[in-house]
């Protein structure tokens, strides 16, 4: 008896557990992306060399309903990392250097935050129904409500971007929504 304790102990049994919990992950994942290939459309061809690292999405789901839950969705995950620096700061047991850290971690944030609301805006501005904006360290994704991007309008958000913050050319992504 001993020895088959030794074989199946609780590292085992703990391994096993979360190889097949990943396995159904995996499957419902599968499961779920492939029912979603119908809706999904392919990007729009690429109309100018000036314009050719950008990418052109077109996507026809409710427009006004997207963009509610997309801005109800960014502003859940803005608070959740507001509330873990807040928490990690507030934390009492960080050294100088962590806590400078996290200082500079919050006005990255803060910054972040502050252009893609004057992105979004200067959109608008621009004649664009809706605008939504996500910045990231490797680039940005612009995506905007319109009856029908043209090279002009793409120039025009892609303008706007620039204008905010620098983002190389075959980071930019734009996407349409009708």
């Amino acid at each position: 008896m001993r020895r088959l304790n030794l074989i199946i102990g609780k590292k085992q049994i703990a391994i096993a557990s979360l190889t097949v919990l990943l396995g159904a992950a995996v499957a419902v994942n599968f499961i779920v992306s492939s029912g979603k290939k119908d809706e999904m459309t392919a990007p729009s061809t690429q109309v100018s060399a000036n314009y050719g690292d950008t990418a052109f999405v077109s996507n026809s789901a409710g427009g006004d309903a997207y963009f509610a839950q997309a801005r109800l969705d960014k502003q859940q995950t803005r608070d959740e990392a507001a509330q873990v620096i807040a928490s990690m700061y507030n934390g009492g047991d960080m050294t100088r250097d962590e806590l400078t850290v996290v200082e500079t971690n919050a006005q990255n944030l803060s910054s972040v935050i502050e252009s893609e609301n004057k992105i979004e805006t200067l959109l608008k501005a621009q004649g664009f129904a809706d605008a939504l904006c996500y910045l990231s360290d490797s680039g940005a994704n612009i995506i905007v409500k319109t009856e029908g991007l043209d090279a002009a309008g793409a120039a025009k958000i892609k303008s706007t971007l620039l204008s905010e913050v620098e983002v190389a050319n075959d980071n930019i992504t734009i996407v349409e929504v009708k």
